[in-house]
């Protein structure tokens, strides 16, 4: 598929060349020159929508030559019918300009009617070289690739042409459009046939036009493409003519304009390319509509331009303007119809898509060229108003389109709003760059540092790839899939992958998914949580308990304290702590002060502690004392006093809870243990509706529970928050011994 990517991307740049030496503004201004008027110019322009009704002569012989033989050789036979335009200078020089413009009309007509027949094979190729994930890139690759040979070439034929070339200098262009459209023509026998259309040749063409417009999405399409086509190639063609009999501009001039109308090509295939594949049709069809009825608006005020310099950068954003929104809308539309399809039906509803283009295109040509003609016999001396009534109808019809743009199926792209902010917004842009970067990884460390930097940018646009990677082989690529997931509002899909990543990855990324499951509160996942409670992998039995704790499954309570109790895993032991914490059960406490061993590590103690703290209601307190008596036990120690000082009130009391802690650094803990189980019996220590002082002063007491330092410290601290006022204080700062 690469490789006849890049066939058809080095055949679009050939063949881009040849068009733009035989077709468009150079058959126009070559018209002009020959006293061609208004009709004729849009008859000439009509030829190149018409051409594509020849499609169905193309469907009738697609299955004897099939496609990619058929396209190639009629694409060939397109030059040869522009044979005879080479020689219609001459005819103009002996004075004979109908003949030369009939020989002209011959040559055009015969050149799309070529064009047309080996045109069916277009969607079948583009759509069997593509697929969904990079079709709309690719055709703005194409977009891109095509306008840039015609900006790197506008420019010379310019300056060629001059203010008043001979006739001859056309043929020329003529004669090398036709010499390299044959080249072009052989790269096309270079791309592989298109699989998947064959059944579709049995049926009949209408039958499958039939079939189709009863699907909503394509038969709101089709008035759409209908209409749209019409009233873009009502304004297109006759541009030219508007700047040459308004503001009265050279050949040359014109076509060094048209160059920023290719750079208008070159933008929205940028932008297209950009966006399209990631947002969706829909939206920037409506969008690039939208730009198109304002785009129209200068063309209504004709404005009085004195100088040279301003009549330049006015016709030059005109054409920029009208070539940016009107290839915008041919390429939304196209994606959209590929999008809306079956790969069976693109060979039979892409000839339906050309011949509706081709239908309207030819009929809002000739509409338009009559239309001008019949506004020059109402206002024969108002030139201006002849241009400006036109392309006011013109931008009033438009809104009609945009009206029923706006009630087409989404077929999944984003809403017109939402596009909006994205196309505003920095970290949704840079997402989709990232997201672009992320299709063309081409290794494991590519694509997981991809991936993490997606993580570093949020956006809600990246999580139906970041989706996809946890499919991935790689534990660390799904691991940062995970975490960046982690970071966006997830949606029913979202979840229905990540309780599928908890059943099916035991022992690489499950424990992942249930921590994500239990921040993000996702009850649909308790069912699978309590299995993952039993499992082998500690680091998933234990990111399972935090979750139900998180989901306040209040019934798992009892099974994470059995896991606690039947456990020497420091990992399982912190975890569980960390999950009775969060359940505030004031009945777990007993179980937490059964793993305050001698042989549990420090760390652990200091998670058992903090847990106790939080169980009771004052674990955001409690942890900057903590800390900074780990840090130094004395200015541990000397914080809490100052606390003591500031809120207990002057008495017994006080002064029972500052001895306290003054043997706090004493190496006999009897003492201690002795005063705080007084203390505790004079207090209510109450957590949950249950009063806790007794279990308490039976730990205190206990020699196997006193003789830690830093459960010492916890007991104090206890007694002096209760004695404060039983948990009146909301928070304190060990640097001033506030609360």
């Amino acid at each position: 598929m690469k490789k006849a990517k890049d066939n058809y991307a080095w055949f679009t740049f050939i063949n881009a060349v040849s068009y733009t030496l035989l077709s468009g503004n150079i058959i126009t201004l070559f018209a002009l020159r020959l006293q061609a008027g208004s009709f004729l110019i849009g008859l000439y322009s009509s030829f190149q929508y018409l051409g594509f009704i020849s499609m169905l002569i193309g469907i009738a012989m697609v299955r004897k030559h099939k496609v990619v033989r058929l396209m190639g050789t009629y694409w060939a036979i397109r030059y040869v019918m522009m044979i005879p335009i080479l020689f219609s200078p001459l005819l103009a020089l002996r004075g004979l300009y109908q003949a030369a413009q009939g020989l002209i009309t011959v040559s055009v007509f015969g050149f799309h009617l070529a064009r047309g027949i080996a045109i069916t094979g277009y969607n079948p190729i583009i759509g069997g070289i593509t697929d969904e994930r990079d079709r709309g890139s690719f055709l703005s690759r194409l977009m891109l690739i095509e306008n840039l040979a015609v900006l790197s070439l506008g420019p010379v034929m310019a300056l060629v042409l001059g203010r008043e070339a001979p006739l001859f200098i056309y043929s020329l262009f003529i004669l090398v459009g036709i010499l390299t459209g044959f080249y072009a023509a052989r790269l096309i026998f270079k791309l592989p046939e298109p699989q998947r259309i064959w059944d579709s040749l049995s049926g009949n063409l209408g039958r499958s036009f039939l079939g189709a417009v009863k699907r909503p999405s394509i038969r709101k399409f089709i008035l759409i493409h209908f209409l749209s086509s019409l009233l873009l190639y009502m304004v297109s063609p006759f541009l030219i003519l508007y700047i040459k009999k308004i503001y009265g501009q050279s050949d040359g001039s014109i076509l060094l304009f048209a160059v920023f109308g290719n750079l208008g090509v070159i933008c929205v295939a940028l932008t297209s390319g950009f966006l399209i594949d990631k947002l969706g049709s829909k939206p920037l069809l409506f969008l690039y509509s939208l730009l198109f009825t304002l785009s129209l608006l200068p063309l209504v005020m004709t404005p009085e331009l004195g100088s040279g310099r301003s009549i330049w950068v006015f016709c030059s954003l005109i054409l920029f303007l009208n070539s940016f929104c009107t290839q915008g809308v041919v390429n939304a539309g196209q994606n959209y119809f590929l999008a809306a399809i079956t790969p069976e039906e693109r060979l039979n509803l892409g000839v339906v898509y050309y011949l509706f283009q081709g239908a309207a295109g030819g009929i809002g040509a000739l509409l338009g060229g009559a239309a001008l003609e019949g506004f020059q016999l109402v206002f024969p001396a108002q030139q201006d108003l002849v241009f400006e009534v036109y392309f006011g109808v013109l931008a009033a019809l438009f809104i009609l389109v945009l009206l029923l743009v706006r009630n087409m199926e989404d077929l999944g792209a984003y809403s017109i709003l939402d596009t909006l902010s994205v196309i505003f917004s920095l970290r949704d842009l840079r997402a989709i760059g990232l997201l672009r970067r992320l299709n063309r990884s081409k290794s494991a460390t590519e694509e997981r540092s991809t991936i993490r930097a997606l993580a570093e940018a949020p956006s809600e646009l990246s999580r139906s790839e970041l989706l996809q990677k946890l499919k991935s082989p790689r534990f660390a690529i799904r691991a940062e899939a995970l975490s960046a997931l982690e970071n966006l509002p997830l949606d029913e899909s979202s979840f229905r992958a990540l309780i599928s990543e908890l059943k099916n990855r035991t022992f690489t990324t499950a424990y992942v998914a249930a921590e994500i499951l239990g921040k993000k509160r996702v009850r649909e996942a308790r069912d699978t949580l309590r299995k993952g409670l039993r499992s082998a992998d500690f680091f998933l039995s234990g990111k399972c308990m935090v979750a139900l704790a998180q989901l306040d499954d209040r019934e798992s309570i009892s099974a994470i304290q059995d896991i606690i109790q039947n456990t020497q895993n420091p990992g399982l032991i912190i975890h569980g702590a960390l999950a009775l914490e969060i359940f505030r059960s004031p009945g777990s406490i007993p179980v937490l002060l059964t793993k305050l061993e001698e042989k549990a590590s420090p760390y652990v103690r200091d998670e058992i502690n903090l847990s106790i703290a939080g169980t009771l209601g004052l674990g955001e307190w409690f942890y900057p004392f903590y800390a900074l008596y780990l840090e130094k036990s004395s200015s541990g120690i000397a914080a809490l006093q100052g606390y003591v000082q500031e809120k207990l009130p002057p008495g017994q009391i006080r002064e029972q809870v500052l001895e306290l802690l003054a043997l706090l650094p004493l190496r006999n803990r009897e003492r201690f243990s002795a005063r705080a189980v007084r203390l505790l019996e004079s207090l209510r220590v109450h957590a949950g509706g249950a009063d806790l002082s007794l279990v308490l002063k039976l730990a205190v007491a206990d020699p196997r529970f006193y003789r830690f330092d830093r459960f010492c410290f916890l007991i104090a601290t206890l007694i002096a928050w209760f004695a404060g006022g039983a948990g009146s204080v909301t928070g304190a700062s060990p640097g001033n011994g506030t609360g």
